[in-house]
């Protein structure tokens, strides 16, 4: 687990951490004025971590869910376009009792769920389940927040080389990317690939059609059944044909995720080649 600190006004922080091992602060103006070049200078050392006010903003790690910045209801169109202009790993920040009003939002919207820094204000550096970082101090000096962070933030950290490891408590660790090529005889001819996974409640299969300057796929994706394996050996399941809300066609990144799985066996067409990630 590591240390970020965040604030408004940059020259704050180096007063309290003048090497932090992460830093956070604004890219985009609600009221008060982003950080400069300078501020984000004054930190040679550290990961450093942006975040947006406004959901209009097609940047930054993180958007800001809060009274005066975005709301719940528009969290899932941000991490939506943020997906459609390459990042894959879009992060919404709000507190503890926000939270249940924003995963609400995602499942009404049928957009994939993002990671989370949670505030919890609790003065632990606790991380909650489902969330990358937890905000557990306010104004420990002033102007300054301290937030407790995984020690791998895809998206902010480089991938592991060779795909791992990363922290277990992220939920998303990177195993391994996989790019995945049409054959050479039939490029709309069928697949069908067996891939391992790690057991976990985060296991899941991400298929990412290659996008276009506009945001969509290349070469759509067509994923007709996918069936995952417990390591009792029993199927545990997962058609997402069976899913009201599932599309055979991808023509963006899309998860499918399946807790306790060791293997699956996907089927699935491309008449392109993409990138396939396993996460657990």
């Amino acid at each position: 687990m590591r240390t970020m600190y965040d604030a408004v006004t940059a020259a704050n922080i180096t007063k309290a951490n003048p090497n932090p091992q992460l830093v956070a602060g604004y890219i985009d103006k609600i009221k008060l004025e982003p950080w400069s070049a300078a501020d984000w200078a004054r930190f040679p050392n550290a990961r450093k971590v942006t975040i947006v006010k406004k959901a209009s903003t097609n940047d930054g790690h993180v958007l800001d869910v809060e009274p005066g910045d975005a709301t719940p209801e528009q969290a899932p169109g941000w991490a939506a376009m943020r997906r459609r202009s390459g990042f894959a790993y879009p992060v919404i920040y709000c507190n503890r009792s926000t939270w249940p009003k924003v995963k609400a939002a995602f499942v009404a919207q049928r957009v994939d769920p993002p990671l989370y820094w949670i505030a919890t204000a609790s003065g632990r550096p606790e991380i909650p389940e489902g969330a990358i970082a937890a905000q557990y101090l306010l104004d420990v000096a002033p102007g300054i927040d301290v937030s407790a962070v995984a020690d791998y933030w895809p998206g902010v950290d480089p991938a592991p080389a060779n795909g791992g490891p990363a922290a277990s408590t992220t939920g998303v660790e990177l195993m391994e990317r996989i790019t995945i090529n049409p054959p050479a005889d039939d490029p709309t001819k069928d697949q069908a690939r067996r891939v391992f996974l790690s057991g976990s409640q985060g296991a899941a299969v991400i298929f990412r059609p290659r996008l276009n300057a506009e945001g969509y796929a290349v070469n759509p994706i067509w994923v007709p059944s996918i069936f995952a394996w417990g390591n009792d050996h029993q199927g545990i399941g997962y058609n997402p044909a069976d899913d009201k809300d599932y599309q055979m066609k991808l023509t963006s990144h899309r998860a499918y995720r399946l807790p306790g799985a060791l293997w699956a066996d996907l089927n699935f067409s491309c008449a392109g080649p993409f990138e396939l990630d396993i996460v657990g």
